[in-house]
């Protein structure tokens, strides 16, 4: 809207109308058609597609027998309660003074005798016949003996304490009889291994010497070619298994130098 000095005068306010409320032309207290909504006690459904107020089977909707009373919004109030009809300030209707009796506690067990007054003087001057030092004498002469709880067994004085179970013993003795039968069947073995070794001639040992000498001649021929610069991990590899190969060679060189050598014969 474009500016106008008009748009300063004051306009009448719009009155605004309520439409009337919505009421229906259908009875709101007919049941739902085909529900089950309501239908406490009974099974039987109503069929109402039509929207009339009647029932199909003929009977009024006030006489629909599936609705329950304070179903949906609590119990129904028989007439119109006033907004002013409150209660008020002494307004109940209490009992006569007449009528109103003092309270009196009821009495479940037997009272105490009341405290002695200051007037009221105490029985003196009784005597017993009774002699109670030769009472409490007989009483206690002719009195069963108390029975004492024993005393707890001190562990420590009984014939097992201090030494080991039963149970350890017979497995000390089982594992004893089984190192002893291993070792009789190692000295058995040992006893056969002796009987089968030999002697090794000296020829054998510096054919086999010989023969340990020209390998490791050529390993160090191998180790000498290698290059200078080992940048791989191939070439480091290959290097240390030669060096390995050739300290156990040395190795066996050594063992063969021994003057007495036995060796496993499987001939014999």
């Amino acid at each position: 809207m474009e500016e106008s000095i008009y748009n300063l005068i004051p306009r009448p306010a719009e009155q605004f109308t309520k439409p009337p409320m919505y009421r229906s032309k259908h009875n709101a207290r007919m049941p739902p058609s085909c529900s089950s909504i309501g239908l406490s006690g009974t099974t039987k459904l109503t069929s109402n597609e039509s929207g009339s107020d009647q029932c199909v089977d003929g009977a009024a909707a006030a006489t629909y027998s599936a609705r329950r009373p304070h179903a949906t919004f609590g119990k129904e109030l028989l007439g119109s309660i006033s907004p002013q009809d409150y209660l008020k300030k002494r307004v109940r209707t209490l009992p006569p003074i007449s009528e109103v009796h003092k309270f009196q506690r009821s009495v479940v067990s037997p009272t105490r005798p009341p405290v002695p007054k200051m007037s009221e003087k105490p029985v003196m001057g009784l005597v017993a016949e009774k002699n109670f030092i030769v009472s409490n004498a007989v009483d206690n002469i002719l009195a069963v003996p108390k029975k004492t709880a024993k005393p707890m067994p001190l562990f420590v004085n009984s014939a097992s304490f201090g030494k080991p179970p039963k149970y350890l013993q017979k497995i000390k003795h089982q594992i004893e009889s089984e190192y002893a039968l291993i070792t009789e069947a190692n000295k058995q073995q040992a006893a056969g291994e002796v009987q089968r070794m030999r002697l090794m001639t000296e020829a054998e040992r510096d054919e086999i010497v010989s023969g340990l000498k020209k390998k490791w001649d050529d390993t160090h021929k191998q180790y000498q070619s290698l290059t200078f610069n080992i940048d791989t991990v191939t070439k480091v590899q290959r290097k240390e298994g030669l060096e390995v190969e050739m300290e156990q060679i040395e190795k066996a060189i050594q063992k063969l130098s021994k003057k007495n050598i036995y060796v496993y014969d499987d001939s014999l």
